[in-house]
């Protein structure tokens, strides 16, 4: 038996579309064992159930699936217990989880056959990008370009002394393919010049500690400008967040959360934000959640 503890993360971070991401402290949980039933059995603890399939279609099994042909494991039969607190169709990489949560635990049940930066390949090849699955699976901040036979990429990690990401969810959901699809399939040479700066200012910011850029870093004008269609009050919760302090304020992933990024410190935040959403705004909630830099981890191996 083998359980595996995956973190939530959020992508993009304003200009990094597709090659940017960072983990946070919010868990899913995968329990994988092995036995002679013949049979696979897939046990949803939480309410995700009434979306996600307890059958072969699902995503962590298909994901361990993969891991078993690449590496010629013969699994006679097998039980899934999965636990999600991560927020499916959120924009909080509930997705890059559950492959990256599967592929760790079938890695690990078939003997540790793959490398990390074989996991890493196979789990962006799954997903399709590896702005989610290379912080789900390392942890931190990294930057990261998939190339046909690798990703490469560099991690940095955060400190949760010094940051904190206030992460306004809403209650309603939003489709990654209907939000890449409102996206125009091609840009102005100035709007890629402009994420250009920005993504590298960013990517800088962060590894060297000069959060007082990340406001200007955070810019964006390759997908938030058009996807804000699709989220009500996107532009009056960002001024809400900068009102109150935020260093930046991003779309996380194709959405439809929001992400601040706080200082640790910065206490009135929540008060503040909170008494807003339940005063105005009843369908979004708030949760504060740490830099995680471990990235998946074997919790229990038995």
């Amino acid at each position: 038996m083998v359980k595996v503890r995956v973190p939530a993360t959020s992508a993009n971070i304003g200009p990094g579309f597709d090659s940017m991401g960072i983990a946070l402290g919010l868990y899913n949980y995968v329990t994988a064992e092995e036995n002679n039933s013949g049979r696979l059995q897939i046990n949803i603890l939480d309410d995700s159930k009434k979306f996600l399939p307890e059958n072969e279609n699902n995503l962590i099994y298909k994901s361990m699936k993969r891991v078993f042909e690449m590496v010629g494991h013969k699994c006679p039969g097998l039980k899934l217990t999965l636990e999600n607190n991560i927020m499916i169709t959120r924009g909080l990489g509930s997705s890059s989880a559950g492959i990256v949560g599967g592929i760790v635990a079938a890695n690990k049940l078939s003997g540790d056959r793959l490398s990390m930066n074989e996991l890493l390949k196979l789990a962006a090849d799954i997903e399709g990008h590896p702005d989610n699955v290379t912080p789900a699976l390392l942890g931190g901040f990294t930057v990261n370009v998939r190339t046909k036979y690798a990703i490469r990429y560099v991690k940095t990690e955060l400190n949760p002394k010094d940051l904190c990401f206030a992460a306004l969810v809403p209650d309603f959901y939003l489709q990654t393919k209907k939000s890449r699809g409102v996206l125009p399939k091609s840009v102005s040479h100035d709007d890629a010049v402009y994420n250009a700066g920005h993504s590298a200012l960013l990517t800088a910011s962060l590894m060297s500690g000069k959060y007082e850029n990340i406001r200007t870093a955070v810019g964006d004008k390759l997908h938030q400008n058009y996807r804000k269609r699709l989220i009500p009050n996107m532009d009056s919760l960002f001024r809400l967040c900068y009102d109150n302090g935020a260093l930046g304020v991003y779309l996380s992933g194709a959405g439809p959360t929001i992400i601040a990024i706080i200082k640790a410190d910065n206490q009135a935040f929540n008060c503040n934000i909170s008494k807003v959403l339940i005063s105005k705004m009843k369908d979004w909630k708030l949760h504060l959640l740490k830099p995680d830099n471990l990235g998946a981890c074997i919790i229990e191996n038995t």
